[in-house]
């Protein structure tokens, strides 16, 4: 079936056909100003924060655009598709009991690939007024065991000899900015909306510690002009795929390449934090939640959200489990994560205002359950080297209380990591840090303290390291022995 072309000339028809219930911008986009800068013009930023700010547009509340840069090569044409598409494109919301929102987001209204194009997009980020990130947190090149840059990575190394032709966020960032800062441009708020704690702590670390460097004259000026919140942001958004845009053109008549599927479920939590001028306050009415102290939040989400999808996923695809859904629906997996791994994990979660945990964690597994989002258990295995520490290994770190589900995911973590499953046949290990962590996953049964060290575990001292490391190699060794799921089984046995 051919469907009709998605862009700005084709939205009146559109709108006159209602297909399906669509949703199409009704403001002129043509009086946009590109107020916003977003880098990282992925998925989640298309299903997340464009979507709010797309909302405040309908309402006439703002007259601000988005301008998308992205600072890596991309890997699909995405600046003739978006442009093709006058950077308009469908996001269609899905709850897990089948109910479908589809609407055309209006609110990007530009986009440049800053490898391609430095001068031009090094521009367009010198005058936003508010610059927002989602770069995932390897993309701010910190080292969480020193607390700082890691001076050592090739784009910082780059960097630091080349500063006026940046590789690294934070050199592209600290460019812009300096130049900002020569041709008088006002004060900005740079928004870190990437998914680890204290996510606009440390950008502001990273930047800093860069312009010392590299910078020194930018620094004061950065102090005195620059506002960088925390937020805690949250949306579960699968990658499209072709299987996606054909079900889309069939639904609704409508021809898109760039379109994103999302749950219904959202949530953005940003620190009243801000500079003078942009109206970032009019979000609350969008449902976004300005608050004093983001940290707590953070944590919930990272630690209840993420970790459970760390601890979800490698026990579930050594299982034969490739849909998030289905994985969930096993009343094993289901039971391991909602009754065990969950209650240990919340010892470790303060109070957050406004939250009832119990009734956070029962959504979180209906929201696991959602079987028209297509989420996979790979998508959630990739990067666990930066995503454990931060979800699973800081609260091990705190918690004195009952452990044993930490450890059995960590444990899992470890198999999945040797490379194998219990079929024979590889495992796409999508990690950075595979080949390191293979090695020591490979020996992490005779050797549990050193997989420990290998992941990042701080020194709890040599008697609880003795004790975590016995844990963990007594689950390894089930797991090998019995296979996983036996070994689960075994686990689960231990509780009432």
């Amino acid at each position: 079936m051919l469907g009709i072309a998605l862009n700005e000339k084709s939205l009146k028809t559109l709108g006159r056909r209602r297909i399906g219930g669509l949703r199409i911008p009704r403001y002129d986009r043509k009086d946009l100003k590109p107020r916003i800068v977003h880098l990282g013009l992925g998925h989640f930023h298309r299903a997340h924060q464009a979507a709010y700010i797309d909302e405040l547009l309908h309402w006439g509340r703002i007259d601000a655009g988005i301008f998308g840069i992205n600072l890596r090569p991309d890997s699909f044409p995405l600046a003739r598709i978006a442009a093709a598409q006058d950077y308009l494109y469908t996001l269609v919301s899905r709850s897990a009991g089948g109910e479908e929102e589809p609407r055309v987001i209006g609110s990007i209204m530009g986009y440049l690939n800053a490898v391609s194009h430095p001068a031009q997009a090094l521009e367009v980020l010198s005058r936003g007024e508010i610059i927002s990130l989602t770069v995932t947190e390897k993309g701010y090149g910190y080292d969480t065991v020193k607390g700082d840059l890691a001076w050592d990575q090739p784009e910082l190394i780059h960097d630091a000899a080349h500063p006026d032709s940046p590789e690294s966020t934070v050199g592209f960032l600290a460019l812009a900015l300096d130049k900002r800062r020569r041709e008088g441009g006002g004060k900005v708020t740079v928004m870190s909306c990437d998914n680890f704690p204290s996510n606009g702590k440390i950008l502001t670390r990273c930047l800093l510690s860069f312009c010392r460097e590299v910078r020194p004259d930018l620094v004061p000026w950065i102090e005195e002009n620059a506002a960088f919140p925390l937020s805690m942001v949250d949306r579960i958004t699968p990658g499209s795929t072709g299987a996606f845009m054909e079900e889309l053109r069939d639904r609704y008549g409508l021809d898109d390449r760039w379109a994103v599927g999302c749950e219904d479920f959202r949530q953005w939590v940003l620190e009243d934090r801000f500079q003078e001028g942009f109206p970032l306050r009019a979000l609350e009415e969008t449902g976004v939640r300005i608050v004093k102290d983001v940290e707590p939040y953070e944590l919930m989400k990272i630690r209840l959200l993420n970790g459970s999808h760390s601890a979800l996923a490698y026990p579930a695809y050594l299982m034969g489990y490739r849909g998030v859904a289905e994985a969930v629906e096993d009343p094993l997996l289901r039971r391991f994560i909602r009754d065990r791994y969950m209650e240990e994990i919340s010892a470790t979660v303060p109070d957050v205002p406004g939250i009832d945990l119990g009734n956070y964690k029962d959504t979180l597994i209906t929201r696991f359950s959602n079987r028209n989002i297509a989420d996979t258990v790979l998508r959630l295995a990739s990067d666990g080297s930066k995503k454990v520490p931060n979800a699973i290994l800081k609260p091990l770190e705190e918690t004195r209380a009952s452990h044993g589900a930490i450890l059995f995911a960590l444990a899992s973590w470890a198999r999945f990591l040797a490379g194998s499953g219990e079929d024979g046949k590889p495992i796409p290990l999508d990690d950075p840090a595979a080949a390191e962590l293979s090695t020591a996953a490979l020996r992490a049964r005779e050797d549990p303290a050193g997989f420990l060290r290998a992941i990042g575990m701080p020194d709890p001292g040599e008697a609880r390291l003795r004790s975590l490391a016995g844990g963990l190699g007594a689950h390894l060794r089930r797991i090998y022995d019995l296979g996983i799921g036996g070994a689960l089984e075994e686990f689960l046995g231990g509780y009432t």
